[in-house]
């Protein structure tokens, strides 16, 4: 175990401005704040979808025989478009905590304004913070908390995709 806290970090998305897990939590409680995110939200989030697109956030459902599922959804920060497929969609509107938490993760990539940063071999390695998917999964992680919501990202399994 000693040995992999050793190992550089393996960035899973794009490299964009470095942002510390307190800063992500900071914003979080920011968006919770101005959004009215309360246990409640979890229980009527066709509401708050709806919401979103009153503060010029699209989330706009793909009809699933029209999604590519190389992603389980995709997030433009130009546009502030999240693009999901409409069974993701129906299952957040019925309160399917992964679901939840998967559209929690693109808005988090919309309030970070991530946009990714330009470097060569030269550049230092980057860090989890500089990550974009990681930043996302805190923000995620923050705003499905205040939810109710309770989601561990390392220790989540997907048995649906073995069938």
């Amino acid at each position: 175990m000693a040995e992999a806290e050793h190992l550089p970090y393996e960035i899973r998305g794009n490299r964009v401005a470095r942002i510390s897990v307190e800063e992500v939590e900071q914003r979080a409680k920011r968006f919770c704040k101005l959004f009215g995110v309360t246990k409640k939200t979890r229980h009527n989030f066709a509401a708050f979808i709806e919401f979103l697109s009153t503060r010029n956030i699209c989330v706009d459902p793909i009809d699933d025989s029209e999604w590519l599922w190389v992603t389980d959804a995709i997030c433009s920060p130009e546009t502030f478009t999240i693009l999901v497929p409409l069974s993701l969609y129906l299952k957040a509107c019925s309160g399917n905590e992964m679901a939840i938490s998967t559209l929690c993760h693109e808005i988090g990539h919309l309030v970070l304004a991530h946009k990714a940063v330009l470097h060569n071999a030269k550049s230092a390695k980057p860090s989890k913070e500089e990550d974009a998917e990681w930043q996302a999964d805190m923000f995620a992680d923050y705003v499905a908390a205040r939810m109710g919501i309770s989601l561990s990202r390392q220790l989540r399994l997907d048995f649906d995709g073995l069938k």
